[in-house]
């Protein structure tokens, strides 16, 4: 399918819903659009997604888009997609580059620190990220007990993830590591994210986002694992 077909169905999918709740195969197509897993940031009455994954249902290829979506204020109709104003295949982003530090939840103001690189061997290197309290940073005054740890490079390999089925298919776009201590429902992961629970995360600037990789458990009890993000949480670095 050309980038041209792929820009039409995207404008057409955001006319359709600005934002679907989960993945949606296109109809008379074969591809599957994932706007739940882009980065939304709105400007205006433009709508921007960046990095929005598009899958070929037959190879499970994974192409990212960056598209900017119009969007007008029809009386008795209320808010109506107007246009595609833009879209390109997103650039390569790097994910070595991950910067330690206290990053803070943008939805509940929950702190977690970032912390290493520690190295492994010449290839990989080791962080932790772990819920903290910081009242100077504007973190909330308890602590999420929910740690992780992290270790950079490709998920193919992976000292702590090798052995999971799902690791074939993990795209090349964070760095993935597991849940060491789970997150409560009342805390700062959306629910409780579990022990266990793979977990990815990459950087954007200043934010930090980290996507959670599992949902439920298997016939054995043991975390159900998908190559893509079931939720995400985005985070903004407030201190070294």
């Amino acid at each position: 399918m050309t980038k041209q077909k792929i820009f039409a169905i995207l404008g057409l999918t955001a006319s359709a819903a600005m934002v679907p709740v989960s993945a949606e195969v296109i109809p008379g197509t074969d591809i599957s659009i994932h706007f739940e897993s882009a980065n939304i940031v709105g400007s205006g009455r433009h709508l921007n997604m960046a990095r929005i994954p598009v899958i070929d249902i037959n190879t499970g290829n994974t192409t990212y888009f960056d598209a900017s979506f119009k969007f007008t204020l029809v009386p008795n109709e209320g808010l109506v997609f107007e246009q595609i104003t833009s879209a390109a295949v997103s650039a390569p982003i790097s994910v070595a580059n991950i910067t330690p530090g206290v990053y803070r939840s943008s939805s509940n103001q929950y702190c977690y620190k970032l912390e290493g690189p520690a190295a492994l061997d010449s290839n990989r290197s080791v962080y932790t990220f772990r819920g903290v309290v910081n009242a100077e940073l504007g973190c909330r005054n308890s602590a999420d007990p929910f740690t992780a740890q992290i270790v950079s490079g490709v998920a193919t390999g992976h000292p702590d993830i090798s052995e999971r089925d799902i690791v074939p298919h993990l795209g090349s776009d964070y760095v993935y590591g597991y849940i060491a201590t789970g997150s409560p429902s009342t805390y700062g992961l959306n629910r409780g994210w579990e022990s266990n629970e793979l977990i990815g995360i990459r950087q954007s600037g200043q934010q930090l986002i980290v996507g959670l990789f599992s949902e439920g458990v298997d016939s054995n009890g043991l975390p159900t694992d998908f190559a893509r993000p079931r939720e995400t949480v985005i985070m903004t670095r407030v201190s070294e």
